[in-house]
């Protein structure tokens, strides 16, 4: 039973020093770490790279299927369309419930592996049940997809935590290694998923390959199969739960300290200003004419050009300047979005002489290298500020702060859609007055948070220093929850609201 009594705060300093050396572990950490320390192919370890590799290949193989199927199969608008991704997003912004629902609430005396199965379970119970449906919906689609999310993620924070966990471990100076190789691995997952989408979904191109059902079936058989066995042999560390107040008591005491808050407002604003064009699907099928096996294409290399962009960063920018690499990387996948304008215009083949496939595949390619380079170091600095016990909970709350700004931001993309026609009537008909328009105001949007920079932390040494000061806001913790909860309502009614709206027109 939970304690629900309000037993003494965990003082700052012990909350963000959790890496305490390998001697001063419990003994069976102690055990642990000589046993099988870091390596992820051991037997209590398996489990956790195939969980990253799972991550990546699922979402990356429904993708262009996914993606065909709203525009051909049941004429998704714009709009439709992006709200099948926000509801794909909002899951991950229910991080900090997962992690901290796994704090305090063990399952026969085990915080993580309950979880992590039934994640996946949720997961292959919902795309099994689509691939039972002869043609869904788009509001049983929208539905059953959502949910299948809630299970992936949950699975995703129960393998994120276990990370976190073995994290401490490593040598301060190689902290944050181990959690760049499972990324690592969740991207390959994605390459060979992306690959995979865009080869067996040509059936009507081709003449052969897979349905939609199908499709389905695989994407809900695979995680079963993956870890029927492998997951029972993972072992999870030993850990006196936390209770509710002691948890809550944590997360308050987290994001009052400067060394949280400061650098997340900056994480939250640039997250936010990433505004997707949300016709563009639309665009590259109805008006550039792009087949489902030109989609995977160039989704499979925008993830090979992730994973090596975060190869890129583990070998080569592991200690270069975090407020460098996003300055660099925001002016550069700038500038390559205002080059979709070449597209719009075919301002590719009339001076460049180049094909549309070509000219979109390089765009895309460059676009998701700099990415991946970009998408570790925010990562790095979250696992750096987890306590001792409330791992889950903790990078939780973080990578979830950060994930409801995306969503958030995709709302914002289906707003600006309604100032111009971007419907796919206009799209078909080569109609792009609205389209060009709606590129240049979201391509124009992501510089503006360079203008916060240097509320982000310089690196790892200069981070350490802010946790060192221990200077704490309580406003700025207030403003953080406030953002969180606003931005949590505001996206679910919003997406929700657009799955009743698009129910109701069928009707």
């Amino acid at each position: 039973m939970l304690s629900l009594g309000s037993p003494p705060r965990t003082e700052a300093s012990q909350v963000f020093f959790p890496y305490s050396p390998i001697s001063d572990l419990p003994h069976h950490a102690k055990q642990f770490a000589s046993a099988a320390g870091l390596k992820l192919t051991d037997a209590s370890n398996i489990a956790i790279p195939i969980s990253y590799w799972l991550i990546g290949f699922l979402g990356s193989f429904i993708g262009t299927p996914l993606t065909v199927f709203l525009v051909q199969s049941l004429n998704a608008q714009p709009a439709q369309q992006n709200t099948i991704g926000v509801l794909l997003s909002i899951p991950w912004s229910f991080k900090l419930l997962y992690g901290f629902v796994s704090d305090v609430l063990p399952v026969g005396g085990l915080r993580r592996k309950p979880y992590f199965a039934l994640g996946f379970a949720l997961h292959s119970a919902c795309f099994l049940l689509l691939a039972a449906l002869e043609k869904p919906t788009f509001s049983s689609l929208a539905v059953l997809l959502f949910v299948a999310t809630i299970g992936q993620i949950m699975a995703d924070v129960m393998a994120d935590t276990l990370v976190v966990e073995r994290a401490r471990l490593e040598d301060t100076e190689q902290r944050g290694q181990l959690q760049a190789t499972c990324y690592a691995v969740r991207f390959m997952g994605s390459v060979l998923g992306c690959l995979m989408g865009a080869v067996v979904y040509n059936q009507v191109q081709w003449g052969w390959g897979l349905s939609f059902r199908q499709v389905c079936l695989l994407t809900g058989a695979l995680p079963l199969m993956l870890l029927g066995t492998t997951l029972w042999t993972l072992y999870e560390m030993a850990a006196t739960p936390k209770t509710v107040a002691q948890q809550c008591g944590d997360i308050w005491d987290t994001i009052c300290l400067k060394a949280v808050w400061k650098p997340m407002a900056f994480v939250y604003v640039f997250n936010f200003f990433q505004v997707p064009n949300i016709a563009w699907q639309s665009f590259l099928q109805l008006s550039l004419h792009f087949e489902p096996y030109m989609l995977g294409l160039m989704a499979t290399a925008g993830a090979v050009m992730t994973l090596l962009g975060i190869i890129a960063y583990k070998k080569f920018f592991f200690h270069v300047s975090w407020r460098h690499i996003y300055f660099t990387s925001v002016c550069v996948t700038t500038a390559f979005k205002l080059l979709q304008m070449c597209l719009i215009f075919k301002w590719n083949e009339k001076y460049l002489h180049m094909s549309n496939l070509y000219f979109a595949l390089g765009d895309d390619v460059i676009t998701q290298y700099i990415q991946g380079v970009q998408f570790l170091p925010v990562c790095i600095m979250y696992l750096r500020l987890c306590p001792d016990g409330s791992e889950g909970a903790t990078y939780a709350m973080l990578t979830t702060f950060g994930n409801i700004a995306l969503v958030c931001s995709a709302s914002v993309g289906t707003l600006l859609s309604k100032i111009w026609e971007v419907g796919n009537e206009a799209l078909r008909s080569d109609d792009f007055n609205g389209l060009w328009r709606l590129t240049l105001l979201t391509s124009s949007l992501a510089p503006i948070p360079l203008l916060l920079l240097r509320l982000l932390p310089a690196n790892q040494d200069e981070q350490e220093h802010l946790i060192t000061e221990k200077t704490r806001s309580r406003l700025g913790g207030s403003v953080f929850l406030l953002v969180l909860t606003t931005s949590l309502v505001w996206s679910i009614s919003e997406s929700f609201a657009v799955v009743l709206n698009a129910e109701a027109g069928s009707s």
